[in-house]
């Protein structure tokens, strides 16, 4: 006959089953995944998925409150300008005559046409076209390595309407390509970056490269 003794013994001293803090129960189980965290996943989702799709659909459809007119010019810090196209959206910038109230022009000026966008930056520069196009090959946003957008084939020179010399270079990636083109005026340096869809014909192409040769500096005539 068992010993009620033993008996009591042998069940305090079995061991009991203690999960980890990772540990989930069955019931709380979809396929092997937490429901708790099912939700929280599916919202992150749809958020990267407005972020980087809904958005730039949406923002290539909706119309630019500002649209350039003929005759249009903006205007940057530094006394640097360019001549926008026709019909496309100014998302920033100022045009010649219209300082802000502090009297000075920004130094960046965005343009763009649907997918297409065109932007120029200016700012202190001690050194050539080259050297700055070298520094923003390793610096600009607009390469954006992580999406596989890379500089494509060497640097060529460029000349703008008022005869300055500059350097250019193309970039690509699997969805994207583009150009970027870099001016030095008198120590003061000049990034202008297109981009847009990779399929983009020459039409486009040509329309960008008439607003980078319409880019002026200081000490240039202006239009």
């Amino acid at each position: 006959m068992p010993d009620p003794g033993t008996d009591k013994s042998s069940a305090t001293s079995a061991p009991r089953f203690e999960p980890d803090e990772g540990w989930v129960p069955a019931d709380m189980r979809l396929f092997g995944v937490d429901r708790r965290t099912i939700a929280p996943t599916l919202a992150v989702f749809a958020l990267a998925v407005v972020l980087s799709v809904v958005l730039p659909v949406i923002n290539a459809k909706v119309p630019y409150h500002d649209i350039v007119k003929a005759g249009d010019v903006i205007e940057l810090e530094g006394h640097v300008t360019f001549v926008p196209e026709v019909d496309w959206g100014i998302t920033s910038g100022v045009r010649v005559g219209h300082a802000p109230l502090s009297g000075e022009y920004p130094a960046t000026a965005t343009v763009e046409n649907g997918a297409l966008k065109f932007r120029v930056h200016t700012g202190p520069f001690d050194g050539d076209a080259n050297k700055l196009l070298d520094q923003i090959e390793t610096t600009s946003e607009a390469l954006n390595r992580g999406r596989g957008v890379h500089v494509t084939g060497a640097q060529k020179t460029i000349i703008t309407d008022q005869g300055k010399q500059g350097a250019t270079v193309r970039v690509t990636g699997p969805h994207t390509g583009g150009v970027i083109a870099a001016f030095v005026f008198e120590g003061r340096g000049v990034e202008a970056v297109a981009t847009g869809p990779s399929d983009t014909g020459s039409e486009p192409t040509a329309t960008v490269f008439r607003m980078i040769r319409s880019i002026s500096g200081p000490g240039e005539g202006k239009r």
